[in-house]
């Protein structure tokens, strides 16, 4: 159904798009189409850290990012400039998503093999301008995640507003996670997890409280975002922050980005895991207008793996 519900939106929009593709590139004339986190590299990122930040789309668009001996990931975006829409896998465990739960020998052995977290879950994101003046723009935003391990929609909400010299958004969701505890043992305290959760599976609905803020000058943006979620597979709060720019010359744009995580989750590193709360990452990423309907890029860290990883973008 949502599937339908996106397809049907986006051939709606193909009909009345403007080839205006500024809209649709942040960097494109120096003009912007999100409302907030106008430096992070993907529409499905800024999706993440708002829905409302897709709310100015123009026209249909998709994106693609190819990392070596992973599945290619995509996203498709559309709009009419008014309200926009997005569908894309759910960016859990990435550098700018949030930090899932997930078994140590199984984080383990992907970082070893530069695997990306196995995410079946599919997120649909709808933003909408409700308040559109020179000096004050205020969008809303919806999203549902659907998760096919327990068949439940979570639904979010957020709120971003862009001033002349600042940006600021709120953004508020559920969702949730089912995971095999099989004779993975509690890192912590040496118990296995099974024992512990009396079970061997374990499930769990959570809430995800995300806030950015930034602000852009001439051809720079800054954006600062706060992503805090309280598991009870965890006995401490995950808070990750994450601090992005992006600088454009003529048909260039150079992001880069720091991630501070706070979480339970073990530290990759020198090929073992380490018990630290404290994990900092970097992200590095250059993008080339090739036409106004074209875009390649090369990023590194953007799966959180060390990784380089090549990106498409194909605007209609």
């Amino acid at each position: 159904m949502i599937k339908l519900i996106i397809i049907l939106f986006s051939f709606i929009n193909l009909a009345n798009a403007d080839t205006d593709s500024c809209k649709f590139f942040k960097y494109c004339g120096g003009s912007s189409s999100r409302s907030s986190s106008q430096s992070v590299p993907s529409t499905s990122s800024a999706a993440s850290l708002n829905p409302g930040n897709i709310s100015e789309v123009k026209g249909f668009g998709v994106e693609a990012i190819y990392q070596s001996s992973n599945p290619l990931s995509y996203d498709v975006v559309t709009g009419d400039g008014k309200i926009g829409a997005l569908v894309s896998p759910s960016l859990e465990n990435s550098f700018f998503g949030n930090r899932s739960i997930e078994m140590d020998d199984v984080y383990y052995a992907r970082r070893l093999g530069k695997i990306q977290y196995k995410n079946t879950k599919l997120n649909l994101a709808v933003g909408a301008n409700i308040l559109n003046h020179k000096n004050l723009k205020i969008a809303f935003g919806i999203s549902a995640k659907r998760n096919p391990d327990i068949r439940n929609i979570n639904f979010g909400a957020g709120v971003s507003v862009r001033l002349p010299f600042v940006n600021f958004g709120v953004y508020l969701y559920q969702d949730d996670q089912k995971i095999n505890l099989k004779n993975y043992i509690n890192p912590y305290n040496s118990i296995l997890y099974s024992t512990i959760f009396n079970g061997s599976t374990y499930q769990e609905k959570f809430s995800v409280k995300t806030y950015t803020v930034g602000t852009k000058i001439k051809n720079l943006s800054l954006d600062y975002g706060m992503i805090e979620t309280k598991y009870k597979f965890y006995s401490d709060k995950t808070i990750i922050r994450l601090y992005s720019g992006a600088y454009s010359y003529k048909s260039l744009l150079f992001s880069f980005a720091l991630r501070n995580e706070d979480s339970s989750n073990q530290l990759f590193k020198d090929n073992s895991l380490v018990i630290s709360r404290n994990k900092v990452e970097n992200f590095y990423g250059v993008d080339y207008l090739l036409k106004q309907s074209i875009v390649l890029g090369v990023q590194y860290n953007y799966f959180l793996l060390n990784e380089w990883s090549a990106k498409f973008v194909l605007f209609f």
